[in-house]
């Protein structure tokens, strides 16, 4: 197709568009006219020498109109484009419950035991400071030595009386 034609053929659909617009406002304004002839009164004249007086009629409202309108109107006020996302929100996280209180790790480290006739005394290490410990002694005021069971030391905590355990390796 060359150009010329293509213009033609553009021209063409460009008349055709122009006709039918003038078309669809041609019908809608004949019908708006009926419709306002027929509301409309042509003022009389009560003596000659009084001039006319131009008195615009109070609108009245067409039923069939509104009606037509209606559909229109909704389609025109409804959002095309509505905010759409995934996001989705978390659940509420649960209630904090406070945890019940627990024994501090053990503050000892084992270094060794000496077994002399029926006792037994334990070398414990407290950072760099020596303790020499018995089964049964209180340490600090608040850890106490059980019995050695398997080669582990067993500390009881007594504020809560919750028990902690060393590896001795023997």
């Amino acid at each position: 197709m060359t150009g010329r034609q293509r213009r033609t053929v553009l021209f063409l659909a460009l008349a055709g568009v122009a006709a039918w617009s003038i078309w669809l406002a041609g019908n809608e304004s004949s019908s708006d006219a009926e419709d306002s002839a027929d509301n409309v009164a042509e003022p009389k004249l009560r003596n000659n020498s009084v001039s006319p007086v131009a008195i615009s009629p109070a609108p009245i409202p067409t039923p069939a109109k509104t009606r037509e309108a209606q559909p229109r109107l909704a389609l025109a006020r409804t959002n095309l484009f509505p905010e759409q996302t995934w996001f989705v929100r978390p659940p509420p996280p649960p209630p904090y419950v406070i945890p019940p209180p627990q024994a501090p790790a053990l503050p000892f480290g084992y270094m060794g035991r000496w077994q002399e006739a029926d006792q037994t005394t334990y070398y414990l290490v407290r950072g760099t400071q020596p303790l020499s410990v018995r089964a049964g002694q209180v340490l600090d005021g608040v850890w106490q030595l059980e019995p050695m069971s398997n080669g582990i030391l067993n500390f009881t905590y007594l504020p809560l009386n919750q028990t902690r355990s060393l590896r001795t390796g023997d």
